[in-house]
């Protein structure tokens, strides 16, 4: 079922835990069956943590085949004994929300003309309800299926007779509002004015230094390079560990060579001044043992990032903007890029040990993101054709 049990799901139950019931009140059995990672992934797009799938078969040889294992209900039969056509629906009700039971209830296609315009109703009012909800900072903090609930208790009550509530349909109808993704997992809906995902992709406002020398990050951020100093600490602890990467090759990379990001020499010669403090300090840290679990998830995670900027120069020396690109390979980049400042901020200072449930979380992630990485390259490279 994925995200689609949402908001009826609850956090104290995993999808594993959950019972389907046919009409007749008997058990539907449960199985677990893998599913390539592409195929299965989309259906826990605004899934919690706790509902995500964990078990992970790799295939080292080619990670696009990959894939979940999954705990699947086989409804052929209900579709069979209840004479359902194409164009006819399913419905999920919801029994018991403690205990995880849910009956499949037939639904015929004859039905839902007037059922989607009492959908489209409720839509409506849900949305103007919400967009009033997330000016509270508390409330867009909170996740999805909160959100949603508490939306619904707040909604006429002569809106909710309808046969059904698809979050599907209701994300898409969504105009003053979308779903991001929270840190810790899952989604939440806050309103268009807080939303940096096309802005921070798509705007390409000209680059106007002010000169900023005060530290790694203000410098970093007035040069509008595609790192934080986070970040490049996670890279420098990964290169200067590594016989893999040469510091000269990793510099160009980031910096473009020959200094050319920097605004002026006093900036310059700042900026060596903080490195020299911060190498200082990385390694010393290299000196004292880590865990090799925290180690391969940064230097994956820096492999990953790195890859990023590079297509960036790759854009830049073909003098084609982000602008340009398919919206697909733009959220493509974005995610990856999120997944990178997120992990690698919390890898930055090795004397602050993450927890182990961001370790599970982000071990879990990487796998799944690889192939993702590894296919944008293809594309970026080998099939946008610009050059």
């Amino acid at each position: 079922p994925g995200h689609r049990l949402i908001p009826f799901i609850s956090n104290e139950k995993k999808e594993s835990d959950l019972t389907f019931l046919c009409l007749d009140g008997n058990e539907i059995p449960k199985q677990k069956l893998p599913f390539l990672i592409e195929d299965i992934v989309p259906y826990y797009q605004y899934s919690s943590p706790v509902h995500f799938p964990d078990e992970i078969k790799l295939n080292n040889w080619v990670l696009e085949k990959s894939y979940l294992l999954v705990t699947a209900w086989d409804i052929t039969h209900v579709i069979h004994q209840n004479q359902l056509k194409e164009g006819d629906f399913l419905c999920i009700k919801l029994v018991d929300y403690e205990k995880g039971v849910f009956q499949i209830q037939p639904y015929h296609k004859n039905k839902m003309p007037l059922a989607r315009l009492k959908m489209r109703s409720l839509f409506v009012s849900m949305e103007k309800i919400l967009t009033k909800l997330c000016t509270i900072d508390s409330f867009c903090a909170t996740g999805l299926e909160k959100q949603l609930l508490c939306t619904l208790y707040h909604v006429d009550k002569s809106l909710l007779n309808i046969p059904a509530f698809s979050l599907i349909d209701f994300i898409e109808s969504l105009t003053e509002l979308e779903v991001i993704g929270c840190e810790e997992g899952g989604g939440r809906l806050v309103s268009g004015s807080k939303i940096h995902l096309n802005k921070s992709v798509c705007e390409e406002t000209p680059r106007v230094s002010k000169g900023e020398t005060g530290s790694l990050d203000k410098i970093f951020q007035d040069l509008k390079l595609a790192f934080n100093k986070d970040e490049f600490a996670s890279i420098l602890y990964t290169v200067m560990g590594s016989e893999t990467y040469k510091l000269e090759s990793v510099f160009n990379i980031l910096f473009g060579g020959e200094g050319k990001a920097f605004n002026n020499q006093n900036q310059h010669e700042m900026f060596y001044q903080h490195l020299r403090e911060l190498l200082k300090k990385i390694c010393s840290d290299l000196k004292q043992p880590e865990s090799k679990v925290i180690s391969a998830l940064r230097d994956q995670t820096v492999g990953i990032k790195l890859g990023l900027i590079e297509i960036l120069r790759f854009l830049e020396k073909n003098e084609v903007g982000l602008k340009d690109l398919p919206q697909d390979l733009l959220e493509k980049i974005y995610d990856l890029d999120h997944f990178c400042r997120e992990t690698l901020s919390r890898l930055a200072d090795r004397a602050a040990i993450p927890n182990l449930k961001f370790i599970h979380d982000a071990k879990l992630a990487i796998k799944i993101i690889l192939p993702h990485a590894t296919s944008l390259e293809e594309e970026i490279y080998s099939q946008l054709g610009f050059y």
